[in-house]
């Protein structure tokens, strides 16, 4: 199944739902995309957890190949009763500000949405701007701070912000 989120800005991206079997995929997108990254075993698990699901944004120019693309993002996310949690949405470097972690979590709040969630939370660093500024886009509003939250690699703690959106 292949989901195809509006305004989707680069030809050649799809959406796909990705589960467990996709743990190595998913790490080495963490990789790329943060400072402290997850650790294969830790990604498996979180997705070994009931309710707990995964998105993947592959570029992939339709061709005659068997290839499913290459990732160029991701979102996790979970679902406990009436409210989700966005887990965590990775893009590469060289991948961002293409607009793939707004397709990433337009299609995962649809998937909340569609599963009987009617509010979403999210954590994001005070110190990350760009996603402060998408998810305050995406009507996200500032709910809660925990403080030094987040240890970046040179061990500066940051704030989190804790973001709220009513579906």
């Amino acid at each position: 199944m292949t989901l195809h989120p509006p305004d989707l800005p680069i030809e050649g991206i799809r959406i796909a739902p990705i589960g467990v079997e996709g743990f190595r995929v998913i790490a080495a997108l963490y990789a790329l995309a943060f400072d402290d990254p997850w650790p294969e075993p830790s990604v498996r698990e979180l997705l070994s957890v009931p309710g707990t699901w995964g998105l993947i944004a592959l570029n992939s120019v339709p061709s005659k190949s068997d290839s499913s693309g290459d990732p160029v993002g991701f979102i996790l996310a979970r679902i406990v009763l009436d409210e989700a949690e966005i887990l965590s949405i990775g893009v590469p470097p060289n991948w961002r500000k293409a607009g793939i972690g707004r397709a990433l979590l337009t299609a995962a709040l649809d998937q909340v949405q569609e599963k009987g969630a009617n509010k979403v939370f999210l954590e994001v660093g005070k110190d990350n701007p760009a996603a402060v500024a998408l998810y305050t886009d995406m009507a996200f509003k500032q709910v809660g701070l925990r403080k030094k939250y987040y240890r970046r690699s040179d061990g500066a703690l940051i704030d989190a912000l804790v973001m709220q959106k009513r579906l």
